[in-house]
């Protein structure tokens, strides 16, 4: 967590308070998948891959339903202007887009549920640190935003800590 602080930079003018949400998007999965290992003794990964997408969508109409008109838009910040601008129905290419985004999503999440059901998670954890240099691919490629000096050093010790528990994996210790 000490990587991504380092990288959000609290105090400085570069801060911005949705970019804390990342942290609650990583402590939502950590929780998904300690519910994945948990769940995964009496359910299928068929099971947990569509109630996780039955939650997916629910707490998206929830939220949609609060701030899905646009009414929070405050115009002096993009990015919370973004995050909550008001909701457009998708056209046509982008339905298909959106659908096919959505029939990956739930494939991953069965991939995802059957390998911590069936796998030790602190032996399958590390691997989830793959997510940091594709995103920095996509990064680059998409957007041309490449990371600055503080972000490299977030980036190192999120790296270097995925790597320290890999290599101190016991896979005798129940997760």
């Amino acid at each position: 967590m000490a990587g991504t602080l380092i990288m959000i930079r609290p105090g400085t003018s570069l801060f911005n308070p949705i970019m804390l949400l990342p942290l609650l998007a990583a402590l939502c999965y950590a929780i998904f998948q300690i519910l994945s290992r948990y769940l995964g003794r009496s359910e299928s990964a068929s099971s947990m891959a569509v109630y996780t997408q039955l939650m997916f969508i629910a707490v998206s109409a929830l939220i949609g339903a609060s701030v899905g008109d646009g009414r929070f838009t405050v115009h002096d910040d993009p990015t919370i202007d973004f995050l909550l601008r008001a909701w457009v129905w998708p056209s046509g290419r982008d339905f298909i887009l959106l659908s096919g985004i959505g029939i990956f999503s739930g494939l991953g999440a069965y991939l995802i549920s059957q390998g911590y059901r069936l796998g030790e998670a602190s032996l399958l954890a590390p691997f989830e640190y793959t997510s940091l240099p594709l995103a920095m691919l996509w990064s680059i490629l998409f957007f041309g935003d490449w990371p600055d000096l503080i972000s490299w050093v977030g980036i190192a010790m999120i790296f270097s800590a995925g790597m320290w528990a890999l290599m101190h994996v016991n896979p005798n210790t129940p997760a």
